[in-house]
């Protein structure tokens, strides 16, 4: 006989789409914390060094020069400008993934919110898979799930469409001016 002593409704929060290059990059909170400086202007090794310093992270800038090429390597971020600076060379870095390191909300009060979002994500979805070059692109391949049968790579490049489409309207001046302007990294 068995008796069940527990049993829980677990329901996805959130989705994250990482390659596991990108989510082993992730896997430092101090290589999270330097996505957090570069999302406000984009800085040199010896810039993000001082920061962290003054953050409590005291790391040599040779160790910081290794996470910024672990997060270059990982394409979370990229070289925005090289300036010669005293006989040497210096690169100025950028995040092509903006990075949050807040405690999660709760969010239930918002309920409403999200299920009308959810509604409306819904039909960005439909669109999308509708779209004559989306399924022509991705249609040849054979990436079905051998547990549940599911075509995850259509799923996971779907959530990409969004998740780019995503980042793009945060970096939009339109967002920009209703948030109050404060979400432009400075150059």
């Amino acid at each position: 006989m068995v008796v069940t002593l527990f049993e829980n409704e677990v329901r996805m929060k959130g989705v994250t789409t990482l390659g596991y290059q990108s989510a082993h990059a992730l896997n430092d909170p101090v290589r999270l914390k330097i996505l957090e400086i570069l999302s406000h202007k984009q800085m040199t090794t010896e810039e993000v060094s001082k920061i962290l310093r003054r953050a409590g992270h005291k790391k040599a800038t040779t160790t910081i020069r290794h996470h910024l090429d672990t997060l270059k390597n990982a394409g979370l971020i990229e070289v925005t400008k090289m300036v010669e600076v005293r006989g040497t060379v210096a690169k100025y870095y950028m995040p092509t993934l903006r990075a949050f390191s807040y405690n999660v909300p709760n969010l239930e009060k918002q309920s409403r919110l999200i299920e009308d979002t959810s509604s409306r994500l819904l039909k960005v979805l439909k669109s999308i898979f509708q779209d004559e070059k989306f399924v022509t692109e991705i249609h040849n391949r054979k990436d079905t799930c051998n547990l549940c049968k599911c075509d995850h790579y259509r799923e996971y490049v779907a959530l990409e469409v969004l998740n780019n489409a995503l980042a793009k309207t945060l970096q939009s001046k339109e967002y920009a001016s209703m948030i109050g302007g404060k979400n432009q990294p400075k150059k």
